[in-house]
């Protein structure tokens, strides 16, 4: 507990002040005894009373002393923890919430608007003339020091307060406390810290704290939580089941899945006879509508998933080969949780380049008779004609590295054992743009070495040794595939999820390399196979060894976009599996091209306050102003907390990618915050004993405003210190006037009484 004096000057004086009734008790004048024949009865009665006496006078002295001690302590302003005394400097660390949940219209008022107005009336608590400062912190993600230094200048912090908007990032109060610790704390200034939370309470604003560092405050104020439901709905996420658009041959059917998240439904509930009901509509960049669709609520649901389906023809690129779409919700109380954008890839005709053992009439080398090419079976799978929208060009493996191109959208490598330096290193520059490659093992078996090179291809210049272990594995009966898909949002065969159990019934596996234990691992809590690293079982046999795996693009910040790399266990070869020769393949073939084409050549979106990633082809970037959007919304430097897009150049000025920011719709939640579990989170992560909550000023009158005047003052243990010392002053000094008094009269009453006794005793003595 802090112990500081504004007087110690004042203190010291007052102290010494204790030592004179001490000195004067203890003085006594030297007289010399006269006789008097009377004053032997009075030296009888004091000698018995004597003891009492002197108790009387040390209890008179210990109350004088103190009182003058109290006198010293309060005149001084003696300050002890919660005795806040106004004279002394005050450092104010102010937070503001300005995160899409500040967005929430509540009682025709924006919530940012109320946490302004309490940053602005706690800042009318602070004096320049008395050195008080004060320091500015946005708590939206990533939290950013407006003001920091702490400064004197009170007008021109009160200008940025004014000036600042909602942004579509969550609140992020860890990052704060970490800012305003680089608040100035000499020891030899006597200062206050004071914490002040501009911020309502509701949802998950407050609910992030974790108590790393735990930051060091006087005191913390905080607006009281908001006490009453408003309904919301927002859009979590949305996804595109056709990452790719070609538009030439096929158009496959496309829906657009949107998830929603409801809150504050207690509100909703009032009135259970009506349901709640939500518009979906789908929009491409030119605003112009391509699907819709509602949903009615369920009384007390909270979440919603929503497929709308929308015609993959009338969606045309912007650039860079993509295309946006832009899903918008019904307006409620938050607006900015209510549109997002998302990207879809397009191409007017998909170009792969098929790798084996052939010769220039296409028929491969190594053909046994009556055996069909694996190229052959490739090609009728995923270009069997023109309508279905994909170039093949069949690549020699012996002249690989010569003839792969650098416009291929995918690689379907079919003879990896024969491929040379050189080749793989094409592949990895293919790779590291974005294209999808597949590889299976040579038709005619032999090693298995080139595991070795999938793993520098997808770790750069580290080996995983991932493959370590993996052997080829012969079956004396054939097995079957499992019926069911892999667990995985992200499957690139989640699209025949439906139909894949009757699809894959038929299958029958002779031969595949076993892969090591060491791809996959398993989840310790409920024992399910989880991704590691990016790597995902597509297929399984029955027996629950992976016969395929998907590799996910990953280490964005380290060399370009990376596509989806496919590696299967087995050969597209009638001696290896009659998967081929099934009606499973053709299907199976078109959706991981696709869907990895789409998804490997596109930027990952990412959630406002997100880093954006920075690819090394990167020279500029620039944000993307739609139909729809007010080119005022963003200014400079928040790019990140703003949900839109952002187009990224090359050195030549041209579009290579767009970023896709979605807003923090978790964050925008409208659930009312519990006060005790806030008090805990906060008091977890500030070394303070309490939080000090102030009642917002819901309607700005002036009655509202002075709720928060003095706060400093008479909020929570203000009554100042001196102030007590003073009251116990007086009260010290009244009790020792009565009892004074009272130890007067006894001592005469006594004293005559004695004297009396005394002449009555001798008298009838000598009677």
């Amino acid at each position: 507990m802090p112990f500081t004096l504004l007087h110690p000057a004042l203190f010291a004086f007052g102290i010494a002040c204790v030592s004179i009734p001490i000195i004067l008790h203890l003085l006594k004048r030297k007289r010399r005894p006269i006789p008097w024949g009377a004053m032997r009865f009075l030296e009888q009665a004091y000698k018995k009373r004597r003891r009492i006496l002197t108790i009387e006078q040390l209890i008179l002295l210990f109350l004088r002393c103190i009182l003058i001690a109290l006198i010293a302590m309060g005149v001084g302003s003696l300050m002890l923890g919660s005795g806040l005394q106004r004279s002394i400097p005050t450092t104010m660390v102010i937070v503001i919430d300005q995160s899409i949940g500040s967005a929430l219209v509540y009682g025709d008022e924006m919530e940012i608007e109320k946490n302004k107005r309490f940053a602005m009336q706690m800042i009318e608590e602070l004096e320049q003339s008395r050195g008080d400062r004060v320091m500015l912190i946005s708590a939206g993600r990533p939290a950013k020091g407006l003001v920091v230094p702490e400064t004197t200048d009170f007008g021109s912090v009160r200008s940025i307060i004014e000036t600042l908007d909602p942004i579509d990032s969550g609140f992020d109060l860890q990052q704060s406390l970490v800012l305003a610790q680089q608040m100035e704390n000499d020891p030899s200034l006597t200062t206050r810290h004071v914490l002040v939370i501009a911020a309502s309470g509701r949802g998950t604003s407050l609910m992030d704290l974790e108590p790393e560092s735990r930051a060091r405050f006087d005191r913390v104020f905080a607006m009281q939580p908001a006490q009453e439901e408003v309904g919301n709905i927002g859009i979590e996420s949305v996804n595109v089941n056709r990452s790719l658009v070609t538009h030439s041959g096929v158009s496959l059917p496309m829906g657009v899945q949107v998830n929603l998240i409801r809150s504050g439904i207690e509100s909703d509930l009032q009135d259970q006879s009506e349901r709640a009901t939500s518009s979906i509509q789908v929009f491409d960049q030119k605003s112009k509508l391509i699907g819709d669709r509602r949903i009615r609520w369920e009384i007390g649901q909270t979440q919603a998933t929503v497929i709308v389906a929308i015609n993959p023809d009338s969606i045309e690129p912007i650039g860079a080969r993509t295309s946006l779409l832009r899903v918008l919700i019904d307006d409620d109380a938050n607006l900015r949780d209510n549109e997002v954008v998302v990207p879809v890839s397009t191409r007017r005709v998909i170009r792969v380049g098929v790798i084996d053992q052939v010769n220039t009439l296409g028929e491969s080398r190594s053909s046994r008779a009556g055996s069909i090419a694996s190229s052959r079976w490739v090609r009728a799978a995923l270009a069997p004609d023109e309508s279905f929208g994909v170039s093949i060009l069949d690549i020699d493996a012996s002249r690989a590295a010569s003839s792969i191109s650098g416009d291929l959208d995918a690689l379907v490598v079919l003879s990896p054992g024969q491929l040379d330096d050189a080749a793989w290193e094409r592949i990895a520059s293919l790779h590291e743009g974005g294209s999808l490659v597949m590889i299976t093992p040579d038709r005619d078996g032999g090693s298995i070495d080139w595991l070795d090179r999938v793993e520098q291809l997808m770790s750069g210049a580290t080996t995983d040794n991932i493959f370590d272990g993996s052997f080829k594995r012969d079956f004396e009966n054939p097995m079957s595939l499992d019926t069911s898909l892999p667990d995985g949002s992200t499957n690139l065969l989640g699209s025949l999820s439906g139909e894949y159990a009757s699809l894959s019934r038929s299958v029958r596996v002779t031969q595949a390399v076993q892969f090591s234990s060491q791809v996959i691992s398993s989840d310790s809590e409920n024992g399910q196979e989880v991704v590691e690293d990016g790597r995902l079982p597509i297929l399984t046999l029955d027996d629950g060894s992976v016969l395929a795996l998907e590799f996910q693009p990953r280490n964005l910040e380290l060399g370009g976009r990376r596509g989806f790399v496919v590696v299967f266990g087995f050969a597209f070869d009638l001696d290896w599996t009659n998967l081929p020769a099934r009606p499973m393949f053709v299907p199976m073939m078109q959706e991981i091209l696709r869907q990895g084409v789409g998804r490997g050549s596109m930027m990952p979106s990412i959630i406002a306050g997100d880093r954006v990633p920075s690819q090394a082809w990167v020279v500029s970037e620039k944000r993307l102003h739609l139909d729809h959007e007010d080119p005022t919304l963003s200014s400079s430097g928040d790019e990140m907390t703003r949900a839109g897009v952002i187009a990224q150049y090359d050195s030549q000025g041209t579009t290579r990618g767009f970023v896709v920011i979605h807003p923090d719709s978790k964050s925008s939640t409208t659930t009312i915050s519990n006060n005790e579990e806030l008090i805990e989170l906060l008091i977890g992560s500030i070394d303070v004993e309490t939080v000090e909550w102030v009642e917002q000023g819901m309607d700005g009158d002036e009655s509202a405003q002075n709720s928060s005047r003095s706060a400093l003052d008479h909020s929570a243990g203000g009554v100042s210190f001196a102030l007590w010392m003073l009251l116990a002053a007086g009260i010290i000094a009244i009790l020792e006037f009565i009892l004074a008094k009272l130890f007067t009269t006894n001592v005469h009453a006594d004293t005559v009484h004695g004297s009396s006794a005394t002449q009555l005793n001798q008298a009838g003595g000598t009677r």
